[in-house]
């Protein structure tokens, strides 16, 4: 997990869409040379939640953020609502203990960096 104060030295271009293009490679799934993306580890929509306020601090909530190449973050997203990573998967070793994230770890290090990965939902 990289906090977002430990980043600036690591970001080389942000595009218009928050891809950071990077070599450092995805927090996930270790692939290098693609752009990455922004992936809040406790999700902002439960950042208001009193429960979420219980368990976390605002400096927590604000920087715990991880750099995931977009099939990793779309991946993440097609498992999980937003109430299970806040509750359960909110670091990257949690993530990568589940089977489904396993699988599809084991499945996108095998592609090339520049191929579009469609991550059906």
């Amino acid at each position: 997990m990289t906090h977002i104060n430990d980043r600036h030295d690591q970001q080389d271009k942000i595009n218009d869409s928050g891809e950071n293009f990077t070599n450092s490679g995805c927090e996930l799934c270790t692939r290098i040379e693609l752009p990455l993306t922004r992936h809040h580890l406790i999700p902002l929509s439960r950042h208001n939640k009193s429960r979420t306020q219980r368990r976390f601090s605002r400096e927590e909530m604000k920087t715990d953020i991880a750099m995931l190449c977009r099939p990793c973050h779309s991946q993440i997203h097609r498992l999980f609502d937003n109430h299970e990573l806040a509750s359960y998967y909110h670091t990257i070793e949690r993530l990568q203990m589940h089977s489904e994230i396993q699988k599809f770890i084991n499945w996108v290090k095998k592609r090339p960096a520049g191929l579009k990965v469609r991550v059906k939902y």
